[in-house]
């Protein structure tokens, strides 16, 4: 009579083998991981700038995206009625970006709190009707731990452009 199975032995060497497997996969999982959250924040901020301008353009009214309070813990866009740069009860919300986890976004110059687009599509800070300073500037968008990042770049015109930074840029900007 012929049995079919494994023996012990032969168990035990295919649990070393697989955890052995598992212990090397492990640190690239975790970096493919963190790369795809970096790149899914940046994408989402880009497409959220691209949302506030096309909004704005096609509302013919000021349009803001607003960090809460940091950009890495998410945003809105709202029509700005009043061109104050403030969220009012009488404003209507267009659309809310929740936090996102292991992720640092950071602005300078005049994009570190929030970005504002008039009718014709230029970025301006609030102000007056279709007047202000014109927003330009860089948001940075990099994992908490380790790696490289991306920048988005926002153009006199209020044109974005998205390109990818190096990890000491990322340790920079921090």
């Amino acid at each position: 009579m012929k049995h079919y199975g494994f023996t012990l032995y032969e168990l035990l060497i295919t649990l070393t083998i697989i955890a052995i497997t598992l212990t090397l996969s492990i640190p690239s999982f975790n970096k493919t991981i963190q790369n795809t959250r970096t790149k899914t924040a940046a994408l989402e901020l880009l497409s959220a700038i691209e949302q506030a301008r096309s909004t704005a353009v096609f509302s013919n009214t000021r349009t803001v995206l607003a960090a809460k309070p940091q950009w890495h813990d998410g945003w809105e866009i709202f029509l700005d009625v009043d061109d104050d740069g403030v969220f009012d009860a009488d404003e209507k919300l267009v659309t809310v970006q929740e936090k996102f986890d292991a992720v640092k976004i950071k602005g300078n110059n005049h994009v570190k709190e929030l970005i504002s687009f008039v009718s014709s599509g230029e970025g301006r800070a609030p102000g007056r009707a279709n007047t202000g300073t014109i927003m330009v500037g860089t948001l940075t968008i990099c994992p908490i731990t380790y790696g490289a990042g991306y920048s988005i770049t926002l153009s006199k015109g209020g044109r974005s452009r998205i390109s990818n930074i190096t990890e000491a840029e990322c340790i920079q900007a921090r």
